[in-house]
């Protein structure tokens, strides 16, 4: 088995303050918003800290402590080192994308990286095309939920073109943003927004995370009709809970690979804070529900390696 991480973290000083120093957030980092973390004691409503518990025992992952920039990168190398099937990981967030650059750059091999900036800044396509031409980095994560503005105005043009002429995929965040108490309403909530965009520019790769992360039949229905749409496997997927049809792993990877094959459907964890690192228990299940579920080996390759090493260039 080999096996490059697509969704990955880095732990980023950010969004907790325990009174005894930063945390980085529990799973999706930069997507966790909404309420503060029960270990800061300013919950905004207790079935939220509740829920958050209830989370992490499930998957029984300790509790995340404190890492700065140097060690994280020191940690990171070490869990891809320290497996023989992990080659690499990708980080669609880091902080800034100069240091993404630098990080990939003292890692080249090991570590990859994805621009990740403000779309309705100023100098949102300059910045892009920066990173992408210049900085090394591989594609541009986005947060839908977190970006006012339809993404299928055309003002986003300019990013498009220049993510499809360098040959760079755009991954971006659709559906519920954050675990409970986040974002669950927004004009960019539905991955459907993203279809013109697609049929506008055939050639830009777009990979929607964490098989659509609740709206299933419009995600489907995107890749159905737009061949350059993939999709990520990533997280916990803990949005299965609370569809309101019984939805599973299983079912998700079998309708996906009825739909679309296994070409377009892109392995990741959504990896970030330590002591955790690198989940295997998300990869453990992911490749058993696989299998169960009619994927030969050469498919489970190509999800867990061949697609996204070909989306990326990576040889």
């Amino acid at each position: 088995m080999r096996v490059i991480d697509s969704h990955v973290h880095f732990p980023e000083d950010r969004i907790i303050d325990d009174g005894k120093g930063v945390l980085p957030a529990v799973e999706g980092a930069k997507e966790q918003v909404g309420y503060s973390s029960g270990r800061s004691g300013k919950s905004l409503h207790p079935w939220l800290d509740a829920e958050k518990a209830r989370w992490e025992a499930a998957w029984r992952f300790p509790t995340p402590v404190a890492v700065n920039r140097a060690d994280g990168e020191l940690l990171w190398r070490a869990e891809v080192e320290k497996r023989d099937y992990l080659e690499s990981v990708v980080f669609v967030t880091t902080g800034s994308n100069d240091f993404c650059s630098e990080l990939v750059g003292r890692n080249a091999g090991v570590f990859h990286g994805y621009a990740h900036h403000d779309p309705l800044l100023p100098d949102a396509a300059p910045r892009l095309e920066r990173a992408l031409r210049h900085q090394g980095l591989k594609g541009y994560k986005l947060l839908g939920p977190k970006i006012d503005r339809s993404l299928d105005d055309p003002c986003f043009n300019p990013l498009w073109e220049i993510a499809s002429a360098a040959r760079a995929p755009v991954l971006i965040h659709f559906g519920i943003m954050g675990g409970a108490g986040g974002i669950a309403n927004h004009v960019n909530i539905n991955p459907i927004v993203i279809h013109d965009v697609a049929k506008r520019f055939p050639d830009l790769s777009i990979i929607i995370p964490h098989f659509g992360c609740g709206y299933v039949f419009e995600t489907l229905n995107l890749c159905w009709a737009c061949p350059n749409v993939f999709v990520d496997t990533s997280g916990s997927n803990q949005w299965m809970r609370w569809m309101p049809y019984p939805v599973d792993l299983a079912s998700l990877f079998r309708k996906y690979h009825d739909t679309i094959g296994a070409s377009r459907i892109i392995f990741g964890t959504d990896s970030s804070w330590f002591p955790r690192g690198f989940t295997d228990a998300y990869l453990d299940i992911q490749v058993r529900e696989m299998l169960d579920n009619g994927f030969d080996e050469s498919e489970v390759d190509a999800v867990l390696y061949r697609n996204i090493a070909g989306l990326l260039g990576i040889s």
